[in-house]
């Protein structure tokens, strides 16, 4: 009987957690296991993966065990063997003499059961050879008689065998019947040691080396010089190899490879030439005429602009199908794939460079011709493995493998799928390949093989100019535009390549031609993103030409799918500095009114960027205030001159873009260009170097109504995504529930509610000790406070916690005690609790709560509290929010970020005391209350007032602006201003 039987079984904590799950958020629990089983799934094949690879190098290292075991010094030196049973390893062996001799009709050796015991040492253990052993004596009777004498009779006494070289010095004492074995034969003497002979490998194994010497002979006369422009640059060749060698061995790649080659003996042969293809490091086609074909290319891409090779329901299929009759794109990839053919096949493997001249015989009589292969099926295995490749390094982040992939492509005239030229498109546009390859002259600059050869070649034949830097995406592109359509991520490398070369007018005029053609196909769903624009609006900046990038900058904010960044107006705003137009006698910058600016230069057009930077952004970073310090620093290092009444003045001096900012707190002359760090005071908002007060900016009622609109909208999906959704339930449940709260609250009578209080938050309070839990009485604790500060609060608890049992959230099992029922109950009836309905986020309730108009209760008038209160109410809007929440739940990561940042400043409300153990807590406990923020965090001006000590203050003002910085303290602040009269 079992030691176990009849024991209850032990539940473990994991598996009450996914009884819990599985219960309460089923569709959660699927995704956990769906999670779980992917894990499984990969780790079983990284292990399967190892033991393949260790398989793999026991095999290997066997081969050359065996191998060496035959002829130690075949391959290698002669050298003295101190441990004879260890054969010496050999550093240049082939793999493929192993593997092919034991597929050719006549094996010279079998793992070791034969010739090998003539030197392995395996009849005894310093190699003195029993000649009675089977597998020896069938050998020796195989010898040529001329041989045979010396194995009649046996020494007397056998002794140890030393194999020396040559070059070793004095002779050391030989005794046995092996004297030396060189690298062509095999010498053996008599018993009596007085006569030797030596027995040539070639008679010894036959097979083996059977019509060796000629096929040397030939091999070196057919062997052609390697042409150093021909290979790949070994770094990139070796990235690529790496990946092309896991596709090969990728298990959907395998069960394609091996479809194709169960078709016959030809379709194998032809899978291992397209194998051999891809692994070769030498290009096949010669670089200039791979050059000249892909220049006809690209005319064809210019001549058509936004013409397409072939439609978009041609470019997908198994047959890759051509597009219209006489597309040039179509005719010159035929070409190409004519000279390809023909070169790799009529020419034989020999006429690639780099290729193996080892192999055996057999492969050499069955090189394949041009009659032998069907194209389609070369270009079909092709075509898989060059698209496995592109998802291979998508999801790696890999863009090196591309270079070399991108030239076989090319070379081959390989027409790939519309999926894979998209995934291309990708890897060289999304994943460093524009800096690693092209777009900066990074290791791509030196080794791209197509050039105009403006600066030559290097030592290692390697063409290189500037112009390659950018061949790659911009060949890629043309590419996908031709074989489906632009697109905006073809068109997005195109205006990079051209930008980066200091043509950014060009770029701009691709850019709009795209755009005119995309708004004018009404099926088209394309938008031009902010990465399209970006790469022009940086080099009109960096070139100064600062009305061009305010004119592009103007139809950046009017393009729908262009969102603007902090960095963009920090950019454009900073390169507007630098060049002085801010000002105040400086020139007017062309066109700037025609664009709808007010100021043309100046503080004004400063104030009017700032304006609109702040609708779109709410900080920067450090990074982006050091950039506009010193570009300030640059544009105004001219107005130093303190004695001028009616100039500003500046003392900003540039510093390192490293450098940290120092903090500033002394105040400032109304006269004198302000960029500094400042520290806030947290209670006043006021700024120590400007004197400028910050504002508390409330929602507007169109705003409140859109966070309320979107909570709605938000519900429908969290529900749907974290909850899970039965099969009763209707797809918009959440949001009818979440719509049922808002119209109770618009429409019930009474007393509108000013405090809205998270009941799950201040349950929780403080309770993480060892005996904490979800503590009735400290709800009841802040609803008496907040009553007797005169507020009418409202309760919002998940539902679970409406009953008198459930499991926490330490997923321990909780039931109330008397006095927390009575709670509870008291809550209930007098409207002041309400419960969540089931598997609906309570974040959601509270949130729309704080935004609610309260209709009816409210009757219009304005709840919220001053600063000076009578009564001593908490100043600030109405209803508040009472929360510790810091509102980082994914759940809420969809809405607005100016809205939400708002909301928060103007409607959370922190509160502390003393946690409850129980129903007790200590004497005298209060709650503490203190606002989320008592200023705005976001970009914000204000107006500064003068100091009346200042000479002439009242000719200065200006507005100041100060720019939450994302990673400083949160009181403080980068501030600029510029004086104006």
């Amino acid at each position: 009987m079992s030691s176990t039987e009849g024991k209850p079984k032990v539940t473990s904590f994991f598996d009450e957690v996914d009884e819990i799950m599985k219960r309460d958020s089923p569709l959660q629990y699927q995704r956990f296991l769906e999670s779980k089983a992917a894990s499984e799934s990969w780790r079983e094949m990284q292990q399967r993966n190892e033991r393949s690879r260790k398989r793999l190098e026991k095999e290997h290292d066997a081969a050359i065990e065996a191998k060496t075991s035959v002829m130690p010094n075949i391959l290698s030196p002669p050298a003295r063997i101190v441990t004879p049973n260890k054969p010496p390893a050999f550093a240049n062996y082939d793999n493929r003499n192993v593997a092919n001799s034991s597929t050719q009709g006549e094996t010279p050796f079998k793992g070791r059961n034969d010739m090998s015991d003539f030197t392995s040492g395996r009849a005894t253990e310093n190699m003195n050879v029993d000649r009675d052993t089977p597998s020896t004596m069938e050998k020796i009777t195989t010898l040529p008689n001329k041989y045979q004498n010396f194995m009649q009779k046996k020494p007397e006494e056998p002794s140890k065998t030393n194999i020396v070289s040559e070059n070793d010095g004095p002779s050391v004492k030989k005794s046995g019947i092996f004297s030396s074995i060189s690298k062509s034969a095999l010498n053996i003497k008599d018993a009596n040691g007085a006569t030797s002979t030596s027995i040539p490998f070639s008679e010894l194994f036959p097979t083996l080396y059977s019509n060796n010497d000629a096929q040397k002979k030939e091999s070196t006369l057919n062997k052609k010089p390697v042409n150093p422009a021909m290979m790949y640059d070994p770094d990139h060749f070796e990235a690529y190899q790496q990946a092309m060698t896991a596709v090969l061995a990728d298990q959907g790649a395998v069960k394609v490879i091996k479809k194709f080659e169960a078709r016959g003996d030809l379709e194998k042969k032809i899978v291992q030439k397209v194998k051999d293809w891809l692994m070769n490091d030498h290009r096949v086609v010669d670089t200039e005429l791979v050059k000249e074909r892909w220049n006809q290319v690209e005319d064809a891409w210019k001549d058509d602009k936004w013409m397409t090779g072939m439609s978009e329901s041609d470019s997908t299929g198994g047959e890759e199908k051509w597009g219209k009759t006489g597309s040039r794109f179509r005719s010159e990839l035929q070409a190409q794939q004519d000279i390809f053919l023909s070169k790799l096949l009529s020419e034989g493997m020999d006429s690639v460079p780099g290729s193996d001249d080892e192999s055996s015989p057999e492969e050499q009589s069955e090189e394949l011709t041009v009659a032998d292969v069907d194209p389609v099926l070369f270009y079909d295995i092709s075509r898989h493995i060059m698209g496995t490749l592109g998802r291979y390094c998508a999801r790696r982040a890999r863009s090196s493998p591309m270079v070399v992939a991108w030239w076989k492509v090319k070379e081959s005239g390989l027409l790939v799928s519309k999926d894979t030229i998209s995934t291309f498109l990708y890897v060289v546009g999304t994943m460093g390949m524009a800096d690693s390859i092209g777009m900066s002259g990074g290791i791509g600059l030196s080794s791209y093989p197509i050039s105009d050869n403006k600066n030559g070649q290097d030592g290692d034949g390697n063409i290189y100019d500037e112009e390659n830097r950018f061949l790659i995406p911009e060949e890629v592109a043309t590419y996908h535009d031709l074989s489906s359509k632009p697109t905006e991520s073809s068109i997005s490398l195109r205006v990079k390549a051209l930008a980066s070369k200091g043509d950014a007018k060009s770029a701009e005029e691709l850019l709009e031609a795209f755009k005119k053609s995309i708004e004018a196909d009404k099926s088209s769903k394309e938008l031009i993103r902010l990465r399209t624009y970006l790469p022009i609006l940086k080099q009109y900046c960096e070139e100064g030409e600062i009305s061009s990038a305010l004119s592009l900058f103007k139809r950046m904010q009017s393009t729908q799918g262009v969102i603007l960044e902090p960095e963009t107006y920090v950019m454009l705003i900073a390169s507007i500095a630098e060049n002085k137009w801010f000002c105040e006698n400086s020139p007017p910058i062309e066109g700037a009114i025609d664009l709808g600016y007010n100021h043309s230069h100046g503080p004004g057009l400063f104030d009017e960027l700032a304006t609109e930077m702040a609708s779109d952004a709410l900080e920067i970073t450090s990074a982006s205030a050091r950039r506009l310090y010193n570009s300030l620093a640059i544009g105004f290092q001219s107005e130093s001159n303190f004695d001028n009444e009616n100039t500003i003045v500046s003392t900003l001096k540039e510093v390192h873009p490293l450098v940290s900012m120092p903090l500033t707190n002394q105040p400032t002359k109304s006269d004198e260009v302000v960029a500094s760090k400042v520290s806030l005071n947290r209670s006043t908002g006021i700024c120590p170097v400007t004197n400028a007060q910050q504002r508390l900016i409330i929602l507007e009622p169109d705003q409140r109504q859109q966070l309320h609109d979107d909570l709605l909208s938000l519900s429908t999906e969290q529900f749907a995504k974290f909850a899970g959704r039965k099969s009763s339930d209707s797809p918009d449940r959440a949001r009818e529930q979440l719509q049922f709260f808002s119209d109770w609250l618009a429409k019930r009578q009474g007393e509108p509610f000013t405090a809205i209080v998270d009941g799950a938050n201040i349950g929780y309070y403080m309770q993480s000790f060892d005996k904490g839990r979800f503590n009735y009485h400290q709800i009841k604790f802040m609803v008496d406070t907040l009553e007797e500060r005169g507020e009418n609060p409202l309760v919002v608890i998940p539902y679970k916690y409406g009953f008198k049992e459930f499991y926490s959230s330490k997923r321990e099992h909780q039931r109330l005690d008397p006095a927390e029922i009575e709670i509870m109950r008291d809550l209930t009836e007098s409207g002041k609790l309400y419960k969540v309905p089931p598997r609906c986020l309570d974040d959601f309730y509270w949130m729309l709560a704080s935004v609610s108009d309260q209709t009816v209760s409210r009757k219009g008038q304005d709840l919220s509290v001053s600063n000076n209160d009578p009564d001593g109410r908490f100043p600030g809007s109405r209803p508040m929010l009472i929360s510790n929440d810091q509102m980082r739940d994914h759940k809420l990561e969809l809405l607005s970020g100016r809205l939400f940042r708002r909301w928060n400043s103007c409607h959370i409300v922190n509160y502390n005391f003393t946690a409850f153990v129980l129903g007790e807590s200590v004497q005298g406990n209060e709650v503490g209350f203190s606002p989320a923020d008592f200023f705005s965090r976001e970009i914000q001006g204000n107006q500064c007032p003068g100091n009346s000590d200042e000479r002439d203050d009242a000719n200065w003002g200006g507005t100041a602006w100060h720019f939450p910085v994302n990673d400083w303290e949160l009181d403080e602040r980068f501030v600029i201003r510029i004086p104006a009269k």
